[in-house]
């Protein structure tokens, strides 16, 4: 992982903490939604700042509105600008907030006064981080960080081993109960890399085939090979290549909290979240250390130091749920139901632009912060 800025974290520990403490100890929420208003808060927090007066309140919501503004004219069923004065296309609605929003953020650069921790004096560089900036802020970084932020709750928090009890103890317990940091830290990843795996916010990525490709087939029932022809459109299909039975073995559609904790880590492919080779996302070392201050926050071990966590410890946060309640379908996602066929996933899921459950997942909320 790459060492990134001594200001992201504090900066990520704070606005959780101030985001669970507003949150009435008992309340039930949408999880969902409650970790896409956090994800705003983290990002713009990052880049940006945090809002401390009207001003700046105003300022994040302008982006915010900005940045969905933007997302809606990419997803565009129509793809064609029109700006009749009365009435504007999505499309043109977009192209005019990307401009907004670039102007924005390259005066907030050129005065100094934004917190993107990737931020340099070099003025020729300052269009760059802006544009960079916007990139990190947008609805459709929020929304894929929402939605791990989701996914990896509830495996934190709801999660079981043992299927068939709910007295069997959470991840979070576990993880709490052990007093040595560097343990802590492998376990949280672990469960963090197992639910990129499993649940990719981006389901997958359109490319186009640069020269003749043959692509092999495992399959004794299928042909032993396929052509895919120079300059086709290939969809690759995420989710799916992340639960491949030839590389990950029988359990490849479970969840599996000890998978990248063994003794053989490095032998245990990582899933497709971030995408793979020189196309890799590049924010994948930020948002993994996002994810990670986030769930020590949670758990009231951020900045700990090794063994001041007695046995009998609590997490500061708890999520509590019924996962009979969760449906089949949010569970295949989640890889807590194996076989889950994809009639009963379009059903409860939705995965454009990405992965999250279609109807509301109710959570209780108990914390002592």
């Amino acid at each position: 992982m790459l060492s990134l800025p001594d200001t992201v974290r504090p900066v990520v520990h704070d606005v959780v903490l101030d985001h669970f403490k507003a949150i009435v100890p008992g309340a039930s929420i949408d999880l969902y939604e409650s970790m896409k208003t956090l994800s705003w808060k983290i990002l713009l927090g990052i880049f940006i700042s945090t809002p401390e007066t009207d001003k700046e309140a105003l300022e994040s919501a302008t982006i915010e509105s900005l940045q969905e503004d933007l997302l809606r004219g990419q997803f565009s069923l129509m793809p064609v600008s029109i700006n009749l004065r009365l009435w504007q296309s999505p499309r043109s609605k977009g192209l005019e907030a990307r401009k907004k929003l670039q102007s924005l953020l390259a005066a907030r650069v050129r005065s100094g006064t934004e917190r993107c921790p990737f931020a340099t004096n070099t003025s020729e560089e300052q269009d760059d981080v802006a544009s960079h900036m916007l990139l990190f802020t947008s609805s459709l970084a929020v929304k894929a960080l929402a939605s791990l932020l989701t996914a990896v709750m509830l495996n934190l928090y709801i999660f079981r081993e043992n299927r068939e009890s709910q007295e069997d103890g959470s991840l979070a317990s576990r993880i709490i109960t052990n007093r040595h940091e560097e343990e802590r830290d492998w376990m949280l990843r672990g469960i963090l890399l197992e639910t990129e795996r499993l649940s990719p916010p981006v389901v997958g990525i359109m490319r186009r085939a640069t020269q003749d490709i043959i692509l092999k087939s495992p399959a004794v029932t299928a042909p032993p090979a396929t052509l895919v022809p120079q300059n086709w459109d290939l969809w690759l299909y995420f989710v799916g290549a992340a639960r491949d039975p030839l590389v990950f073995a029988e359990t490849a559609e479970s969840f599996s909290s000890n998978r990248y904790c063994g003794g053989n880590t490095a032998e245990v492919e990582e899933g497709l979240a971030f995408g793979i080779g020189n196309k890799s996302c590049l924010g994948r070392d930020l948002i993994r250390e996002i994810i990670m201050t986030a769930m020590k926050t949670c758990l009231g071990t951020f900045n700990s130091k090794e063994n001041n966590t007695p046995s009998e410890a609590k997490p500061a946060l708890s999520i509590h749920a019924d996962v009979r309640e969760i449906p089949r379908g949010v569970q295949g996602w989640l890889g807590w139901q194996s076989q889950v066929k994809a009639e009963e996933w379009a059903k409860h899921m939705k995965q454009l632009p990405t992965q999250r459950p279609l109807q509301p997942l109710k959570v209780e909320i108990q914390h002592d912060l």
